[in-house]
């Protein structure tokens, strides 16, 4: 496995976490004073949790893995390959859900579940991506 293969959507994720890093550090009222906050919100995100899906596919393919046939089915074959831990699992799969909700149901996003994201769950997101890094890391060629 080669990571120059993947490193456009490690350079998207790497640039998309300075950025919610950013909006993270608003207090909620300065977040929802302004429309742009919001919506940058929900795009970085939704740009950064399809990236690290894409890498795990990329992960999947270059292992000769079973073929997923939805996003949270990544997270399910990594981990049955014993690439990720069963602790993550939920975690993992309830960000690709969200991916779902800003893809599909934008309009039932309230902006106190996306604040509290940001405050409270990047690390989550930071987590997903070392943890595909560390995979590419080992398989390496």
């Amino acid at each position: 496995m080669n990571q120059t293969d993947v490193q456009t959507k490690i350079d998207v994720i790497l640039d998309n976490l300075e950025k919610l890093s950013a909006l993270k550090a608003k207090t909620y009222e300065d977040f929802t004073s302004d429309f742009r906050n919001i919506d940058a919100s929900l795009y970085i995100l939704q740009t950064s949790i399809q990236a690290l899906l894409d890498i795990g596919s990329y992960i999947i393919a270059s292992l000769g893995l079973k073929t997923p046939n939805a996003n949270a089915e990544i997270i399910r074959i990594l981990k049955d390959a014993n690439l990720i831990t069963e602790d993550k699992v939920e975690t993992y799969i309830k960000m690709s859900q969200f991916r779902n909700r800003i893809v599909h149901l934008y309009n039932h996003i309230d902006t106190e579940t996306l604040y509290d994201i940001l405050v409270n769950e990047l690390d989550d997101l930071k987590g997903f991506y070392i943890n595909l890094l560390k995979i590419i890391d080992e398989h390496k060629g």
